[in-house]
């Protein structure tokens, strides 16, 4: 069997076919609550709403998609949205080009996920799929230990540094290569980071703004959650009260 998943499920989706098809899944425990935002949580601030396709295009039609859109992100750190059919079949006079084109707003503009199923069990299957992998990780098989501490070290060092505004794995292995070692790239002050190829001076007055100025607690909030429903959660509420 497989490792055990959480995922709330609104009250709304328990007269769906995928919520029938994930209460089969002895893997998968669900966990029913009224959610404001959103139809799945799955852990990770990832959140989805299903829609099928002839909800889809009246969601469109009655512009209830684009603000359902915008509490959605406003909400939650990684939303997906997953469309449950195929677009020909949508029983609609809307033209396809306004659904495709909806679709391409959604993912170009909005920079949401659109995740497809062929129906409500390929649904409940991806929902699985997308909590074991939020919760659990890929669960690949451990690298021998000397492998493993020998490359785990540069590449905690590289994450660490690539977090810096506008470096990136590429020029965090430059910086480590040039200054030896993170406490050295981390204490360097401007003129010593411009003096890397590719880092110039806007680069390196970002770096240095985020490593000396006064942390903002204001600008760093903790993701809400709901009183009484678990960790995957959040009340989008609590932003406004706040």
């Amino acid at each position: 069997m497989s490792d055990p998943v959480r995922i709330v499920v609104d009250t709304a989706e328990q007269r769906s076919g995928v919520y029938r098809a994930l209460t089969e899944m002895p893997e998968v425990s669900l966990e029913v609550a009224r959610l404001p935002v959103a139809d799945y949580l799955l852990g990770g601030d990832l959140a989805v709403e299903r829609k099928t396709v002839d909800d889809f295009a009246a969601s469109i039609a009655d512009g209830r998609l684009f603000a359902q859109v915008a509490a959605l992100k406003e909400a939650y750190a990684r939303p997906v949205v997953l469309l449950e059919g195929a677009l020909r079949a949508a029983r609609t006079q809307m033209h396809p080009n306004a659904l495709r084109g909806a679709l391409s707003y959604l993912v170009a503009i909005e920079g949401l996920a659109v995740m497809p199923a062929a129906d409500a069990g390929e649904s409940a299957l991806l929902l699985a799929q997308l909590a074991r992998h939020v919760q659990h990780g890929l669960r690949r098989p451990p690298e021998p230990a000397a492998r493993r501490g020998a490359a785990g070290l540069g590449g905690q060092q590289t994450r660490l540094l690539a977090a810096l505004p506008g470096v990136g794995p590429a020029l965090a292995r430059t910086l480590l290569t040039h200054f030896g070692s993170p406490d050295a790239v981390l204490a360097a002050d401007a003129a010593a980071l411009r003096a890397v190829p590719g880092i110039g001076t806007s680069r390196a007055a970002a770096i240095r703004r985020i490593l000396t100025d006064p942390y903002d607690r204001s600008a760093d909030p903790e993701p809400p959650r709901v009183p009484g429903v678990g960790w995957l959660v959040p009340d989008p509420n609590e932003r406004r009260r706040r």
